[in-house]
């Protein structure tokens, strides 16, 4: 599992994910690091499993090094690859939200 990113957090709101929330200035609100335009529809799987860990793991690779996969197992060789160059970075981040 990779360590939390204090202050960082994921909003999820009426089932659906809105935001990527980073520390705010000098300790005030959090401010999204990430917004979507219109929140996203998200699968109940990963609903049920983000509010039963209540968190979110995110990973970050630098563009070009994952690329765009068609399939799950092709994504995860891609992250796996990327993990194994190191050019894969991961935090859990708390859900905000509900």
């Amino acid at each position: 599992m990779p360590p939390v990113l204090h202050g960082w957090s994921v909003l999820l709101a009426m089932g659906r994910l809105h935001a990527v929330l980073q520390p705010g200035p000098n300790g005030g609100q959090p401010v999204a690091w990430w917004q979507a335009h219109q929140p996203l529809q998200v699968t109940e799987g990963w609903r049920t499993a983000a509010n039963k860990h209540q968190q979110v793991l995110m990973y970050a690779a630098p563009t070009g090094s994952i690329g765009r996969q068609p399939r799950e197992d092709l994504l995860r060789e891609a992250l796996d690859k990327a993990a194994a160059d190191g050019r894969l970075v991961a935090a859990a981040l708390p859900l905000a939200g509900t």
